[in-house]
């Protein structure tokens, strides 16, 4: 593990590229979330102000339930496929930093345009991926909040839900369950491998590096969040500016997140590949046996 950490540590430090991809999705999920915002605030405004024939328009009431219910419905297509987005962008940032990876320890150059030749063959394999991270995420994520609801409830005690301690908890299992059930399906999408064996060992790690980096980065989160609100800004664009900055930021533990990744994917590819080698020299020393004599002749 330690290994694991200071190689990744190492190439954050002295490869600035790898950034790139996790900026670029970090800054395109914005701009999908701000358009969502803006066709959330128009379905909600069509369906909740009555137009009138003579000109002008009446906003309906809050106890309008139906109308309510109306742009609900009307918005939560926009809202799912602004998530599943996101969450594909993602991971091509992540299949992107492992090629990176590989590309600087085999001391080539990146190519861009190599490393999106790369993607091409793989893109159904990423699209279902994202599906099944997006539907295992939601699933957990929906027990534990109803779990952890029904228990607090049941002692009497709803006020613990502005605990300190039940943030950490939730992410534990919201974000621990799928990324052990699925660690073994993404190094095998990192390495464009399907038959390709993950050892218990890289599994396990590639969990733990997952829950690490989702707790730094709501505890970063927080800690802007509240530098955010003391500083005094008139200017829109200026708020809009810095929103964006600390958001980068305060996700940034995903770069280190998909570098640690990459090298889980690439160092249980090396130990298949010298598993597979000393079988087949194994097996071929059965197949094929040679007597040496002490002269060393056959």
């Amino acid at each position: 593990m330690k290994k694991l950490w200071r190689k990744t540590a190492e190439l954050f430090r002295m490869h600035p590229v790898l950034w790139t991809p996790y900026v670029a999705a970090e800054l395109l999920a914005i701009c999908l979330w701000r358009l969502r915002g803006v066709a959330e605030k128009g379905i909600f405004r069509w369906f909740l102000t009555r137009h009138s024939v003579l000109g002008g328009d009446i906003a309906v009431p809050n106890t309008d339930h139906a109308a309510l219910a109306r742009a609900s419905i009307a918005y939560a297509p926009i809202g799912l496929a602004t998530i599943f987005v996101v969450v594909f962008v993602f991971v091509v940032a992540l299949v992107v930093t492992a090629s990176l990876v590989d590309a600087i320890g085999r001391e080539q150059t990146p190519d861009l345009r190599e490393l999106l030749a790369g993607l091409v063959p793989r893109w159904r394999r990423i699209l279902l991926f994202s599906l099944v991270f997006l539907v295992a995420f939601g699933v957990f994520a929906a027990g534990a909040a109803g779990i952890l609801f029904c228990l607090l409830y049941a002692v009497h005690r709803p006020d613990l839900l502005t605990s300190a301690i039940w943030p950490p908890a939730f992410l534990l299992v919201s974000v621990g369950c799928p990324a052990w059930l699925l660690m073994p399906a993404a190094i095998r999408l990192l390495r464009a491998d399907k038959t390709m064996v993950v050892s218990v060992q890289a599994r396990n790690w590639g969990t733990i590096i997952a829950i690490l980096a989702t707790e730094a980065g709501v505890g970063l989160g927080m800690v802007l969040q509240k530098a955010e609100a003391r500083i005094m800004l008139d200017s829109r664009w200026e708020l809009t500016v810095l929103s964006a900055l600390n958001s980068i930021l305060a996700n940034a533990p995903d770069v280190l997140l998909f570098i640690a990744l990459a090298l889980l994917a690439s160092e249980n590819w090396e130990e298949v590949e010298k598993d597979r080698g000393s079988k087949v020299r194994e097996l071929f020393q059965i197949l094929m046996p040679l007597h040496l004599r002490q002269n060393r002749e056959p």
